[in-house]
């Protein structure tokens, strides 16, 4: 798109901001939860991340979308549209034709999240040179996937002008009432505006309807206590774990077999990606995503592992996702240990072992002959054995407000030192003390992966941390002078 357009068609048509909230995989803030009727709800669909940020800026008016953003990040953002209070939707890569069938219904899932109660136009990202019959059909995927009424809504944007006809192009436009804007150079916000207020005028007024959205999934309400698991009930399965590789290999293994049902029982599949690639807050915020868009909560994490020594990596997102979900977690995950050869033993060495006891032992191997339906048996009977119980966003959200319990506890205590200390005026206890609180707000805060130096007697960080560790293992003491 021509950088241009935003300076260009600045002063053409007012354009206010009003917010900026990236809602990265489904997440809202509390004014989501009581939508405006009068809100114009956009969803951009595309395969291209400047692309798609590059319209969403237009229209906005300002660099409301990071055209460098991560590809499989859904944001909501919202502006002011001359009268009218405009929320985008923008999804950069849900018409990517080599999208994963579980990485397509867990976007759309996120979108309908997102532009609750329902979107009032869907622009469709498509260019007149790259669009093949492989475009056409990925296309008409995604759009069936959200409502079979959805075309009502829908409309193609184009960003350069074709040098000859495409087809292919022609026959989408077609399906869309032949709705079609080409931004250019002189195009303003207002341009594209009326086009919106056509397709709303057309409608009633009516939004997007994605109740009955989707042969893919089912978002439906579930008891949370069984004495059984039944076969009626929804699996939310969450893929974790550092490799890629090995996460994206399983999760396609139990696709391919869940165009509807897989042993009886309807499949939602979601991949977390690596905790510890992740910013605190990107951490807190996957997390939250993942767990709250499996309804009623998660049945079971699947931990995915090589068959081989644990490495640095595979045990720091082990101790990650303990630190994270703290030990709740461990009646609802199974260690999955992928074999790369059927000629390998299905024995633990002892620090892998030890690591998986420390998530309750429940484990498996799969090898290349291992079918999945062997897989879901032990599944079906962790679920049993857990009588439906979910891994919810309240389970999380206790475990959190425990962590600050504790935290606050610790502090009260820190302050009763303090207070007897400075009483003493022993200089040497009173540095020990602080020595202590700043020990503590590494152990709790964000920062303490990073690389600075305490000021105190020129240790580092770690050095800290051990001399902490030795003395609460009873290496060493403090003593307090009544």
């Amino acid at each position: 798109m021509d950088p241009g357009f935003k300076e260009k068609n600045k002063q053409k048509c007012d354009v206010t901001s009003f917010s900026q909230t990236p809602c990265l995989s489904g997440r809202r803030s509390p004014n989501y939860d009581r939508p405006n009727m009068s809100d114009l709800r956009i969803v951009l669909l595309g395969k291209s991340v400047s692309e798609n940020s590059g319209v969403g800026n237009f229209i906005l008016g300002r660099a409301a979308f990071d055209s460098e953003a991560p590809p499989d990040v859904v944001e909501r953002v919202g502006g002011r549209l001359k009268d009218r209070h405009v929320i985008i939707i923008n999804s950069p890569r849900l018409l990517q034709t080599n999208i994963l069938w579980y990485q397509m219904t867990q976007t759309v899932r996120e979108c309908v999240n997102l532009s609750d109660p329902g979107s009032h136009v869907i622009v469709l990202l498509l260019s007149h040179e790259q669009c093949s019959t492989e475009d056409q059909e990925c296309v008409e995927k995604v759009l069936d996937s959200f409502s079979e009424r959805i075309y009502q809504h829908t409309m193609v944007l184009t960003t350069q002008e074709p040098t000859e006809t495409n087809d292919i192009l022609q026959k989408i436009i077609q399906k869309c009432a032949n709705r079609h804007f080409s931004l250019h150079r002189s195009s303003s916000p207002c341009d594209l505006l009326q086009m919106f207020e056509e397709i709303v005028k057309v409608n009633d007024g009516q939004h997007l309807d994605c109740a009955e959205a989707s042969q893919y999934f089912n978002i439906e309400q579930q008891a949370t206590e069984k004495s059984k698991f039944s076969e009626s009930i929804k699996l939310n399965l969450v893929v974790c774990g550092s490799d890629v590789t090995l996460k994206s290999s399983i999760s396609e293994l139990i696709q391919q077999q869940t165009d509807v049902k897989l042993h009886g029982h309807k499949i939602s599949l979601l991949q977390l990606p690596a905790l510890i690639q992740l910013s605190e807050e990107e951490v807190m915020r996957q997390i939250l995503r993942c767990v709250s868009l499996c309804h009623p909560g998660v049945h079971v994490f699947l931990l995915i592992i090589p068959d081989a020594p644990i490495n640095n990596e595979d045990k720091a997102e082990m101790e990650e996702l303990q630190r994270i979900f703290s030990s709740r977690i461990n009646k609802h995950i199974m260690v999955l240990i992928m074999q790369n050869s059927e000629h390998q033993t299905a024995e633990l060495n002892e620090e892998t072992r030890s690591v998986i006891e420390s998530f309750g032992g429940r484990h498996y191997f799969f090898g290349p002959k291992t079918q999945v339906s062997t897989l879901m048996e032990n599944i079906k009977q962790m679920l049993e054995k857990n009588r439906g119980k979910v891994f919810s966003t309240e389970t999380f959200l206790e475990a959190q407000m425990k962590k600050l319990l504790r935290f606050e506890e610790m502090e009260k205590k820190m302050h009763s030192l303090e207070t007897r200390l400075l009483s003493k005026g022993n200089d040497q206890k009173i540095y020990l003390y602080f020595t202590l609180r700043h020990l503590l707000i590494w152990k709790t805060s964000k920062v303490r992966n990073t690389t600075k130096r305490f000021t105190y007697g020129g240790k580092t960080r770690q050095q800290y941390k051990v001399w902490y560790l030795n003395l609460r293992a009873g290496k060493g003491r403090i003593e307090i002078e009544n």
